[in-house]
C-alpha cells in the first residue's frame, strides 16, 4: 500500500520524466516511440529511486504531514500540491514544461 509520501514522489517523478522526454523530443532527439517510452520509464525509475532513497526529503515531507514542522509544513505541502497541479496543467495545455 502506498502512503501519501510515495504518491507525491511518484507523481513528481512522473512529471519530471514527462518534461525531460518532452524537451528531448522537441529538440529532435528520441524520434521513435520506443525510444521515448524507454527514456521516460528509465528517467522515472532513476529519479524515483533517488528520491525514495534520499532520506532528507522523505523525512521532511513526513514531518510536514505529521504536523511536526507546524503551520509552515502545511504551507509547504500545500505549495507543493499547487506546484504539481500547475506543472500538470502546463504539460497538458502547452505539451511541454515551461522553464
Amino acid at each position: 500500500m502506498f502512503g501519501p509520501i510515495e504518491i507525491i514522489i511518484y507523481v513528481a517523478t512522473l512529471l519530471i520524466s514527462l518534461s525531460v522526454v518532452g524537451q528531448a523530443g522537441s529538440a529532435g532527439y528520441l524520434n521513435g516511440s520506443f525510444q521515448r517510452g524507454f527514456a521516460g520509464v528509465s528517467t522515472q525509475i532513476v529519479s524515483s529511486n533517488f528520491l525514495l532513497s534520499y532520506t532528507n526529503a522523505e523525512s521532511f515531507i513526513r514531518a510536514c504531514l505529521g504536523g511536526e514542522v507546524g503551520i509552515a509544513g502545511y504551507f509547504f505541502i500545500l505549495s507543493m500540491g499547487v506546484l504539481i497541479i500547475t506543472w500538470v496543467s502546463n504539460l497538458v495545455e502547452y505539451k511541454t514544461a515551461i522553464v
